[in-house]
């Protein structure tokens, strides 16, 4: 196995913690997709490019692994939190939560985790990441319509499912 600079996971670990709880929904699975993301990173270091951001080639790691989970019950399954103090961690991850809107983050939270898992990778890496379409495509290798299709459609959903609630 080779290893990754002890710096790399240092400067990175929380940044792929928010994208595997945006992907998952809870902190278990989350940990599961994070030890899984970096064991995988190390044994494919050698196939990193310098010259390419890290954090994206990591995420592409990451992404990919939720995408191919085996057990498709658990990529579709609704998430719910095994705690107030999970569903704190979730909310820390989600910039500007405050107090007073946290109930709306679950509404949104809820219809997220109702989403597709393809919908739920560009949701996360687009509106919880910051990456930008093209940076999307590259990492999930799908064109970029194809990414701004997913968004609209996962936009779409959440919208209606939003008013249905409210």
């Amino acid at each position: 196995m080779n290893a990754i600079p002890d710096e790399y996971v240092t400067q990175y670990s929380g940044d792929l913690t928010r994208l595997c709880m945006s992907l998952c929904g809870n902190r278990v699975d989350a940990e599961d997709l994070f030890q899984d993301t970096w064991l995988k990173a190390a044994r494919h270091f050698k196939r990193y490019q310098p010259d390419k951001p890290f954090l994206n080639w990591l995420f592409t790691i990451c992404v990919n692994t939720f995408k191919n989970s085996v057990n498709a019950a658990y990529r579709q399954r609704r998430h719910t939190f095994a705690s107030d103090a999970e569903r704190e961690m979730f909310f820390a991850a989600i910039p500007d939560t405050t107090a007073e809107n946290t109930d709306e983050y679950a509404a949104l939270h809820e219809a997220i985790g109702k989403l597709t898992k393809k919908q739920r990778a560009v949701v996360a890496l687009f509106y919880f990441r910051d990456f930008s379409i093209s940076d999307i495509a590259e990492m999930l290798k799908i064109p970029e319509g194809t990414v701004k299709s997913r968004l609209s459609a996962a936009r779409a959903e959440i919208k209606r499912r939003l008013e249905n609630e409210a």
